[in-house]
């Protein structure tokens, strides 16, 4: 016996951007630029498979991302550095959506992991450090996120990540703590 799905609709191309904000809040001070710590841009992916009113699948991208932060100088608080590094993102998100009735709105939720490589990244050069701070070369975590669907074709929605690396590290090790 062959099952045969309707091949229309299942793969869909498009392009994804986003900003990240590092104080998210319920008010419109979140939105300040202040807050808009990182961007995102590239190019998605989205394989569907239709399952009565529940869709299943995968949404997985290429995104450019830069992230920016200041540095304050701990010996010297009148002393800040911005900081930027530039990674290639790559999330792989299981995702559902709900239909709820109308084709004109959609609910959906996803969660998967990423993985990020560093492509260039301005260095932490405080006269302290030195160069014993590094960007890593690679970045990973999860993502969590929901959203709506409209007119079948533009979705917006918030997405939680979870870091599980750091994104800089020290290459000086500390031998007078045997612990670290």
């Amino acid at each position: 016996t062959m099952l045969s799905m309707p091949s229309f609709s299942q793969i869909r191309f498009g392009v994804k951007a986003g900003v990240d904000l590092d104080n998210a809040t319920l008010n419109s001070s979140a939105f300040k630029v202040e807050n808009l710590t990182s961007f995102q841009v590239g190019p998605s992916m989205e394989l569907m498979l239709p399952v009565s009113n529940v869709d299943f699948g995968i949404d997985l991208s290429l995104l450019y991302s830069d992230n920016r932060m200041t540095v304050d100088n701990v010996t010297d608080s009148e002393s800040k550095k911005d900081v930027s590094n530039r990674y290639l993102m790559l999330p792989l998100n299981a995702k559902i959506k709900f239909d709820l009735g109308s084709d004109m709105f959609k609910l959906y939720g996803l969660a998967g992991p990423y993985a990020g490589y560093l492509i260039s990244g301005d260095k932490i050069d405080f006269t302290q450090i030195g160069d014993d701070i590094k960007a890593k070369s690679f970045q990973g975590g999860l993502n969590f996120g929901v959203g709506v669907e409209l007119f079948n074709f533009v979705q917006v929605g918030a997405n939680y990540k979870v870091k599980l690396t750091d994104n800089y590290s020290t290459e000086k090790p500390e031998w007078n703590d045997p612990l670290n």
